[in-house]
């Protein structure tokens, strides 16, 4: 399985300002900024899996939808647990952030497609097997488990201290890598709490909970703080924790 991790800053490619991460070229988790990637990108991923509604992880979501739809390739499916995509639907395509596309849509012609995404529940989608589960943050968010023949990914963030994801992430045997999010520095673990985040310690607390040590890749460092939490991503000095670089492909 390969996650690319797409750049988001236009200054400084480094820094992460909003969240994509691209699986096998045809699926993503987040649309962050998937809408300003280049358009052949955003042609051949057709489908994007959400984990919440905020502006870093759906903001260029609507560019994404139509940048598709005029380049005449099949409209983008958006894929979501009941209370995210009912937030996309209130807070996104509202006619007030950007046109109801669904309400615009007729039975001749598909701007969008919206599906439901169950609970902790494999699904097919785009070739690989994807698993919604519930993480703490602020407003309803989800982690996915993602499998391609045999080789199974978590993608964790937005999220505070939880336990479920890790729980079934610890029973795969076939467990081969983790994107786990480590936004503020241990000087803000306060506001780290209370927004629904994790600082380098807290993400190691997560990963000790698989049972065992795999590829990790660290993202969501919030851009102001990213020298500090370099260094103390550095200095915990964890068994296959790494920081993420946006612009880079991942291999598992």
């Amino acid at each position: 399985m390969k996650i690319q991790f797409l750049e988001s800053c236009f200054g400084d490619p480094l820094l992460q300002m909003a969240t994509t991460y691209v699986v096998n070229d045809r699926l993503a988790v987040d649309a962050g900024c998937l809408g300003m990637a280049k358009i052949g990108l955003q042609e051949r991923v057709g489908d994007v899996v959400v984990t919440h509604v905020h502006a870093d992880h759906v903001g260029s979501m609507p560019l994404y939808v139509v940048n598709r739809l005029q380049s005449g390739v099949p409209p983008a499916r958006i894929h979501a647990p009941a209370d995210v995509l009912e937030m996309i639907r209130s807070e996104v395509f509202n006619d007030r952030f950007w046109p109801d596309l669904e309400r615009l849509s007729t039975e001749e012609m598909s701007l969008v497609e919206l599906h439901e995404l169950p609970v902790d529940h494999p699904v097919n989608i785009a070739g690989i097997e994807v698993v919604a589960i519930p993480v703490d943050h602020v407003v309803p968010t989800y982690g996915y488990l993602l499998n391609e023949s045999d080789r199974t990914v978590v993608v964790a963030t937005d999220t505070r201290d939880t336990d479920l994801i890790w729980e079934r992430a610890a029973v795969r045997d076939d467990l081969a890598g983790v994107l786990i999010e480590a936004s503020f520095p241990e000087s803000q673990s306060e506001l780290a709490e209370v927004t629904g985040h994790l600082t380098p310690n807290g993400a190691v607390r997560q990963l000790e909970k698989i049972g065992r040590n795999v590829q990790a890749i660290a993202v969501h460092l919030k851009p102001s703080n990213r020298d500090e939490l370099v260094a103390e991503i550095d200095a915990v000095g964890f068994p296959g924790l790494e920081v993420g670089r946006p612009g880079t492909t991942y291999s598992f």
